[in-house]
């Protein structure tokens, strides 16, 4: 069991959620400004990794970096590729360069790059992209058809503020005045928005979980996952999740991508798993009380290829299992709670759990933030949390309405 002591130093450390609204603004003087308000935690975080890190790793995760930066200007110049996905992907890099300045990579120096090649901001940028997120996240499919997408927000750090030193939930206008588009996402202040979880207000929800993959040599060009978050979260209804992943292959590491979004007078839902050149897809069923569930291994271990993929100890596995068999046990308990508000408190009830090894939980100190969004047709419900889930939060609560 969690102590909870241990739990409420962590919403002590963090006493809410920063909310950061850029949304009169285009996007990218949005990520500069973004990149301003974290640029102190960024480069915080950016000098323990070369104060810490091997040169041999550094070499290596600076080159898949600047491999990702190519691989991206070829596929935004590739025809064959749907325009709205090779403006996204420009749209990503100006985004990127603009976050960057506002961080103030553009001077960085450090004795460890001293050996490298000359480095600019947007190579620093992508080095800092090159590290995945997430934990938890399930989807459950209510009578009315409507979906809940909950999802906790796990980081390990390795002592207090070397990761965060505040939670922060951005907004960003992708549309304009007359038009507007709302854009939300949690905020890790090393990684553009996209990563963890995200809604917007025309009817989308998303949140990721990290698969631990290995590190393949042979691997010259690739995407690293988090550019996807951010495609995929920015183009939302507008183009499908799972061939945005697919036209963005190969990738140097893994996600498994949750995705909700109201269309054609229903409610859709599926997840992507993807790493390398592999997906697995799988999509919510319409029956009434259906689930996914996703921790941070593939969920589908049948396929002879998982082992290849996989870097996790089998204590691990294990672990991850008991995740999985805990929260099936909790659903079988849905059983199609009256009305949204009963739905959106099972699932919070549910998280809030203390139940399995202190840092296995769902309610752990390792939680930065939690949410809940139950996705209908017409409008969106979502309550947020900062840190771990406990029975007596305050937790914020927002509608969304939408055509």
């Amino acid at each position: 069991m969690a102590k909870v002591s241990d739990l409420r130093a962590v919403k002590t450390r963090f006493s809410g959620l920063v909310k950061l609204d850029y949304s009169a603004y285009d996007l990218p003087t949005a990520h500069r400004m973004l990149g301003r308000h974290v640029g102190q935690q960024v480069q915080k975080i950016l000098k323990n990794k070369l104060d810490t890190w091997e040169e041999a790793r550094l070499q290596k995760l600076l080159a898949q970096s600047q491999s990702c930066i190519a691989l991206l200007s070829a596929k935004a110049a590739d025809t064959r590729i749907d325009e709205r996905l090779r403006k996204a992907i420009d749209e990503y890099l100006d985004c990127l360069s603009a976050w960057a300045d506002g961080a103030g990579l553009e001077h960085y120096q450090h004795s460890a790059l001293a050996s490298l090649q000359p480095l600019g901001r947007i190579d620093l940028a992508m080095f800092l992209q090159n590290d995945c997120t997430g934990c938890q996240t399930g989807m459950y499919r209510s009578p009315d058809g409507s979906v809940v997408l909950w999802h906790t927000e796990e980081d390990v750090e390795d002592e207090p503020g070397s990761g965060f030193d505040s939670l922060r939930i951005a907004e960003f206008n992708l549309g304009d005045w007359d038009h507007p588009v709302l854009m939300h996402a949690f905020i890790y202040p090393d990684l553009l928005p996209g990563p963890a979880f995200g809604w917007r207000s025309d009817g989308f929800a998303q949140a990721v979980d990290k698969l631990h993959i290995r590190n393949f040599p042979d691997l010259t060009a690739g995407i690293l996952t988090n550019v996807v978050t951010w495609l995929t979260l920015r183009l939302g209804p507008d183009m499908d999740s799972k061939e945005i992943i697919e036209l963005m292959q190969p990738y140097y590491d893994g996600y498994a991508m949750n995705t909700v979004y109201s269309q054609a007078g229903g409610v859709q839902a599926y997840k992507s798993e993807f790493a390398s050149d592999r997906i697995i897809s799988s999509h919510l069923d319409e029956q009434p009380n259906s689930y996914l569930f996703q921790v941070n291994i593939f969920s589908d271990r049948a396929h002879p290829w998982v082992a290849e993929l996989e870097d996790l100890h089998p204590d691990w596995c294990e672990l991850y299992q008991q995740r999985v068999e805990r929260a099936m046990v909790a659903l079988q308990k849905m059983d199609g709670k009256p009305g949204m508000t009963g739905e959106m408190r099972f699932f919070f009830n549910m998280i809030t759990s203390q139940v399995g090894d202190d840092d296995w939980s769902y309610a752990n100190k390792d939680v930065k933030a939690y949410f809940i969004h139950h996705q209908s047709t017409h409008c969106a419900e979502i309550w947020l949390g900062h840190g771990p889930a406990l029975p007596d939060d305050t937790i914020n609560v927002l509608v969304s309405q939408y055509d």
